[in-house]
């Protein structure tokens, strides 16, 4: 099993709707590094009148669990992030360090609602694009206005956009279509990163393990590479 990284977790305990304690998130990592997955980016809520976790109370709890797992012996390299819901003012938040980039680059993780409309999200493409930053769009298989769009999705790649999926879609389990159509958008090369989004053991647990294996079995190696090794070191600064 090659060394999977998660770009989209709420494993930070006791700060959003993830795990509530420090024993909780530690549960959640040794589980973790047995699926084989060696580096998370936490991406705790930001989003206003829901879960504010700002920049300075992530780094410092993220700094505490990094303390805990090698006191525990789990070697999982965990870098700062934030899930960001969109709204008007989010450029302004990050310009000012309230909300924090993924792993300190200029790619930016940003969410929507379920039903949020298409001219939106183009919206909110451009303007983060026009600030300098290059947004991913967290679990967008979500989004029901780029259901059964490919044309949709083209136009938000060449607008800037990065596609981020979660793991489980991957696998069969929940799935109301058949075939399965998230796996047919990875093969089409649809999707540039994938994340677990876990919220704990018991919230959206961990099947990141299971879907590697499977898409080490059925995607070709140039589309799996590209989102299992070139796609996630983007999201290094230069100097790490």
């Amino acid at each position: 099993m090659m060394n999977i990284v998660d770009i989209h977790c709420h494993v930070l305990p006791g700060v959003d709707d993830g795990p509530e304690t420090m024993e909780d998130t530690m549960a959640v990592l040794r589980e973790a590094q047995r699926q084989g997955i060696g580096r998370m980016i936490v991406t705790p809520h930001f989003h206003p009148g829901r879960y504010v976790v700002p920049a300075e109370q992530v780094l410092y709890v993220l700094q505490e669990v990094r303390q805990c797992a090698v006191q525990e012996g789990i070697d999982i390299q965990l870098d700062p992030g934030h899930e960001c819901y969109y709204y008007s003012g989010l450029l302004e938040q990050i310009e000012a360090g309230n909300v924090l980039t993924m792993a300190g680059t200029d790619f930016v993780l940003i969410e929507f609602e379920p039903d949020t409309l298409y001219s939106s999200i183009v919206g909110a493409v451009r303007k983060m694009r026009g600030g300098g930053f290059r947004p991913i769009l967290a679990h967008y298989e979500r989004y029901q206005c780029l259901h059964q769009h490919p044309d949709r999705l083209k136009e938000l790649r060449t607008n800037g956009a990065f596609f981020q999926m979660n793991f489980d879609r991957l696998l069969d389990r929940g799935i109301l279509f058949h075939p399965n159509p998230w796996r047919k958008q990875l093969r089409d090369g649809f999707v540039d990163f994938l994340g677990s989004d876990t919220h704990g053991m018991d919230f959206r647990p961990l099947h990141a393990g299971q879907a590697v294996e499977w898409m080490l079995k059925n995607i070709p190696k140039e589309t799996s590479d590209a989102i299992l090794i070139r796609n996630v070191n983007m999201l290094r600064l230069r100097d790490r």
